[in-house]
């Protein structure tokens, strides 16, 4: 008898050759031809488009905070980029999909957009640009300018202004002194918003105030429209990133309400609960994504665009963060999901909130702030006798002191600020609110007098940190 292997028709063909076929269609259909991979896993472009959309409703139905129907509408951050235009069209298609229902009952009784325009800093777009596309997908949009953070009390609007800060080797503590000023009606809101960022030291903490002030807004907008949810545009790759960077810039404290899936929104005083979405979405799949779909996005610049990697701390462990990825593809999903495992401290829960961040501030900042600061001393000075100089400088007695109600990343914010810097209105209402104890709607001149009052009981408090 032959050997069944003598026969050609029983050739069996060579190993991997059948897997190998295999491997060269879309995971999913297995029929068609693959357009993309994402994570080694290859997907033609109609199988694609639908996962993402399966991708971003999972996530969504992950968040089970269900909010009273008086403000149960769900407020979408549109920057214009390319996520969160992304996740507008996604979330417009699932609403659209519950309200024809498929849903028993919809989670949410609309949808509307909320959009900060930046044009006051950075010229090239407008936000008309952005209302189209939220016009297009018929959502209403409300804008609300950066400016307005210098007339949220009227035209002449009490400001804190830094007076100076003690600042040297040898020191017990930092020291930043402010005073009560009230804004100057002659000068435009978006001249003293320029004036602010151009006293800042550098890019990096022009970034951060950048987005501190962008969030208050957004907060402002989702509460003016009784939104309880505001959805924000953080990519994967986006909170990989923010993980590093808030980190590097001593924002551990607080980082499960920045980075976190679902958290409050600066601090629970705001009413507001943020929700990330996209967190799922690495860069390169959102990018494809607009494209298959032809969803519109606008390019706004920033304060380091077109500058190098080493320009700010953010664009430092963005370019690090994408590096790695590129060469290890679980990079950022692992990060990710390190994020979601990261719970506040429970003395996180009970801590004042910042004056200019809203953020948890912690009680020992300061210290840890003596412990990790180098300084030089003058060459003509030894540290001792800088410590004894400074010791003897008072501050005026029209000023007061507010380091102890401010977070460490907003104390090195205004580590090199220059003097004469106002502070956006909103940091006064917060200032308020923890010492003088006005209620934000008093005058302008009730505030004063509550400051004064207020000063002696402060220095009382922080006595024992004076050299």
């Amino acid at each position: 008898m032959c050997d069944a292997t003598d026969s050609p028709a029983m050739e069996l063909p060579p190993k991997g050759r059948a897997e190998g076929a295999r491997s060269k269609l879309c995971l999913k259909c297995k029929t068609a031809k693959p357009s993309i991979t994402i994570r080694r896993s290859l997907y033609c472009k109609d199988c694609f488009v639908r996962a993402s959309v399966s991708k971003f409703r999972s996530a969504l139905s992950k968040s089970r905070k269900r909010m009273p129907a008086s403000r149960a509408q769900v407020m979408v951050a549109l920057s214009g980029g390319a996520t969160s235009s992304a996740m507008l069209q996604l979330m417009a298609d699932y609403q659209r999909m519950e309200l024809k229902g498929f849903a028993a009952e919809p989670t949410y009784t609309g949808v509307v957009v909320g959009h900060v325009d930046e044009s006051a800093l950075f010229s090239g777009y407008s936000d008309s640009q952005i209302c189209d596309i939220a016009t297009a997908i018929g959502v209403e949009c409300h804008v609300a300018r950066l400016e307005d953070v210098f007339t949220l009390g009227g035209d002449q609007a009490a400001l804190l202004e830094l007076v100076h800060a003690t600042i040297a080797p040898g020191t017990t503590r930092d020291q930043f002194c402010v005073q009560l000023a009230r804004g100057d009606g002659s000068t435009p809101a978006r001249e003293q918003l320029r004036a602010l960022f151009a006293g800042l030291g550098s890019a990096t903490d022009r970034e951060d105030m950048l987005d501190i002030i962008k969030s208050f807004l957004l907060a402002q907008l989702a509460r003016q429209a009784q939104c309880g949810l505001l959805l924000l545009g953080d990519s994967g790759t986006r909170i990989a990133s923010k993980l590093v960077s808030l980190t590097s810039r001593g924002r551990g404290f607080s980082l499960p309400l920045e980075a976190g899936a679902e958290a409050p929104f600066l601090g629970s005083s705001s009413g507001v609960t943020a929700y990330r979405p996209m967190r799922d979405f690495i860069m390169k799949e959102i990018a494809f994504f607009n494209l298959w779909t032809a969803q519109p996005s606008v390019v706004v610049p920033t304060f380091t665009t077109g500058a190098p990697e080493t320009a700010s701390i953010d664009r430092l462990t963005e370019a690090f963060v994408v590096g790695l990825d590129r060469d290890f593809c679980s990079t950022v999903s692992t990060v990710c999901r390190t994020v979601q495992k990261l719970e506040l401290r429970p003395d996180a829960l009970t801590a004042a909130q910042c004056i200019i961040c809203s953020m948890p501030a912690e009680a020992s900042a300061q210290a840890w702030r003596n412990r990790l600061t180098v300084n030089v001393a003058p060459k003509d000075q030894t540290l001792e006798q800088v410590a004894v100089s400074s010791a003897d400088v008072q501050p005026p007695q029209s000023t007061f002191d507010v380091t102890a109600h401010l977070c460490y990343s907003c104390q090195s914010l205004l580590h090199f600020a220059k003097p004469g810097v106002a502070l956006p209105a909103f940091c006064l209402q917060n200032y308020r609110e923890q010492i003088a104890g006005a209620k934000p709607s008093d005058s302008e001149s009730d505030v004063g007098a509550h400051l004064q009052q207020s000063q002696e009981r402060l220095r009382q408090q922080i006595e024992e940190f004076f050299i």
